[in-house]
């Protein structure tokens, strides 16, 4: 998956994030490089290449080279709050709200607003790290009858936005 990911409404001269990601063996991988706005768009619009000549950017004008013609067709937004380990380990735990889904206006510098993914007062709560989780996460986690799952923010727009929307545009065909 490419994505331009933006940590706030963007600007055309706002540092955002054009990223790969990938996930190998249950693990997920992010490789991400950052740009002003309108340098990211003009570069995975294929305007220009990218002003920085790194492993990363060979990877993704790779990417860009074997796709082909990509454009925008999916934005996705959300309210996060993120913590990390003060103990020098990798571990962290973010909490996202307000997950957002939409098809039109793709712009990052077009508001945030949408199709909600989460019912109301609904939380996803992401545990990141390495190995094992901390048992003393796991007894929190254990304690509060919290249990691992999976949960995908675009798999959840296919499922309620993408996929039916398909359904009911094959159904006014054969109408």
């Amino acid at each position: 998956k490419l994505r331009i990911r933006s940590y706030s409404l963007a600007q055309p001269d706002s540092t955002v994030f054009v990223e790969l990601k990938k996930k190998y063996k249950r693990v997920v991988y992010k490789r991400r490089i950052s740009l002003p706005l309108q340098e990211a768009m003009d570069w995975v619009s294929g305007k220009r290449h990218c002003q920085k000549d790194t492993q990363i950017s060979a990877e993704v004008d790779y990417f860009l080279a074997y796709y082909g013609n990509l454009h925008p067709v999916a934005f996705l937004s959300y309210a996060r709050e993120a913590f990390y380990a003060k103990d020098g380990s990798n571990f962290r735990v973010t909490f996202d709200d307000t997950i957002l889904f939409r098809q039109e206006n793709l712009s990052l510098e077009a508001g945030i607003y949408g199709t909600p993914l989460l019912p109301e007062g609904m939380t996803l709560l992401e545990i990141k790290c390495t190995g094992g989780i901390p048992l003393w996460m796991t007894h929190l986690l254990s304690a509060e009858h919290i249990y691992k799952t999976s949960f995908s923010k675009y798999g959840a727009a296919y499922q309620a936005v993408i996929y039916p929307q398909f359904i009911k545009e094959e159904a006014a065909i054969y109408a």
